[in-house]
């Protein structure tokens, strides 16, 4: 017997999970049943559609046929325009979400698309690339006066007095900004 627990409250527990146990077993049962039902139904609604295939016109079928067939040619070119888009902007790693933007049933808007996003993109490298190059290309690699590590801190006017001519010289040609402002 638990500890603490009446016989009589003990078996109102069992009495209570074998009630519970059982309603769960019959809520299975319905629900096996139902999807049975639901099973079979599709299955009827399968053959009905058969039935009314088989009941069309010779006509009825061939437009029916037709549509299908025009649908799977839609899907087709797409999918032969998306290898084209690819290919023209093979190399500039675009995801498919964007390659897919430019992709309709029609070749020649899927091509012009794409032709027109690959000369853009062209022209935006190769603007940046001059811009990075201009950029690389003005920079001055001469130590700055200011912070050369052979001296304690900027150029001074004293301290530019105590050079040797020939240092001032060269100090003047290769630092002209900061011996202005001296």
């Amino acid at each position: 017997m638990a500890k603490g627990y009446t016989e009589e409250q003990v078996t109102d527990l069992l009495n209570m999970f074998h009630s519970q146990n059982t309603e769960i077993s019959n809520l299975n049962k319905k629900l096996e049943g139902k999807a049975e039902i639901e099973k079979q139904y599709a299955d009827l609604q399968k053959q009905i559609d058969d039935i009314n295939k088989e009941k069309l016109t010779e006509q009825e079928k061939l437009d029916l046929m037709k549509k299908e067939t025009e649908q799977n040619l839609k899907n087709s070119q797409k999918i032969y325009n998306k290898a084209k888009v690819k290919e023209i902007l093979a190399g500039y790693d675009i995801e498919d979400g964007i390659i897919d933007s430019f992709v309709t049933d029609n070749e020649e808007t899927s091509i012009n698309g794409a032709n027109l996003f690959k000369a853009r993109l062209d022209t935006i490298i190769a603007d940046t690339t001059k811009k990075v190059q201009d950029s690389i290309a003005s920079i001055d690699v001469r130590p700055n006066a200011s912070n050369n590590p052979n001296q304690d801190a900027a150029m001074t006017f004293e301290k530019f007095s105590q050079l040797s001519a020939t240092e001032q010289e060269k100090f003047i040609t290769e630092h002209p900004q900061e011996f202005e402002n001296l």
